[in-house]
């Protein structure tokens, strides 16, 4: 009696194990095709010459807007790009160290802050 029950108490906990393991599995698997619908998208964008909104919208969940902070030439606005598939990406430790700044045109700079925290 002992025995039958320590089994089936046993057989109960690998059929939980094994659910949990295919759960998981399928879980690794959706991440894995995201990854390349992603690498497909990212090859079109490379492809291409000029950006256009069927591109963004493949490649691109959703953008996140802050409140601007600062007034004048201090203003200051954070944005943050939820790529589809990925979701938001950070650039790599070694390119934190510095803050990247673009003039897009005259009287408006667009800068990467690296760390800054949302207002």
């Amino acid at each position: 009696m002992r025995f039958s029950q320590k089994y089936e108490t046993e057989r109960l906990e690998l059929k939980e194990k094994i659910s949990a393991y295919r759960k998981r599995l399928s879980e690794v698997d959706e991440m894995q095709l995201g990854k390349e619908k992603f690498i497909a998208a990212v090859r079109k964008f490379m492809q291409m010459d000029k950006l256009t909104a069927p591109l963004l919208q493949e490649l691109i969940d959703r953008i996140d807007v802050y409140e601007v902070t600062g007034t004048g030439k201090n203003r200051k606005q954070m944005i943050k790009i939820h790529y589809k598939f990925v979701g938001y990406l950070e650039l790599p430790s070694l390119a934190r160290r510095h803050n990247y700044r673009e003039e897009t045109r005259k009287g408006v700079a667009i800068e990467y802050v690296p760390n800054a925290l949302p207002a």
